[in-house]
């Protein structure tokens, strides 16, 4: 037998071993709630748009003004007193230090990016791994959206490209909110 048919054979077999073994399990996880939404930056698709047809991303302005937003939005909540943003009196504080805040905001743009089906990838931890034990509050989540709201409304965001971000962010309510 030649050389190429084998490994031709052998490629087809991998193949139908995948995709009857590992496909169910994929549309599984799908339906479980394990899509994209839930899934790391890097793993997400951007997605396919019929021609003329643009991404949030490329309506909000791009990287640069999803930068801006995020850092009008982080300075604006670590203000807000409703927000408690640095979890005073609480076991998980957050030490409001240039870096840690620095870090906040790029991870805070990287999220806002890979919700508006932008480039980046959103390096930082899964956000119900990273608000475990904070005990956030349905007030301090509300509060934070109004805040996204101010920010969205100060950089003239148009309405329609301001609830398509907000109801993007609002879908991350279970994995910030304690229950």
């Amino acid at each position: 037998m030649d050389l190429g048919l084998r490994f031709t054979g052998r490629v087809l077999m991998l193949f139908r071993t995948v995709t009857r073994h590992l496909l169910p399990i994929g549309c599984l996880l799908l339906v479980a709630g394990c899509g994209p939404a839930a899934m790391p930056a890097q793993y997400k698709n951007q997605p396919d748009l019929p021609p003329g047809q643009t991404t949030l991303y490329e309506q909000l302005g791009g990287g640069s003004a999803i930068y801006a937003i995020s850092d009008n939005f982080i300075d604006r909540v670590l203000q807000d007193p409703r927000v408690n943003f640095a979890r005073e009196g609480h076991p998980n504080a957050f030490q409001t230090t240039p870096d840690s805040v620095g870090k906040l905001k790029l991870y805070w743009a990287q999220y806002l990016d890979m919700l508006a089906d932008g480039p980046q990838i959103y390096e930082g931890r899964n956000l119900a791994e990273q608000h475990r034990g904070m005990d956030i509050s349905e007030g301090e989540w509300l509060a934070c959206l109004e805040d996204l709201k101010a920010t969205l409304d100060q950089f003239h965001v148009p309405i329609p490209q301001q609830k398509a971000l907000m109801t993007r962010v609002a879908a991350t309510h279970d994995a910030v909110v304690a229950h």
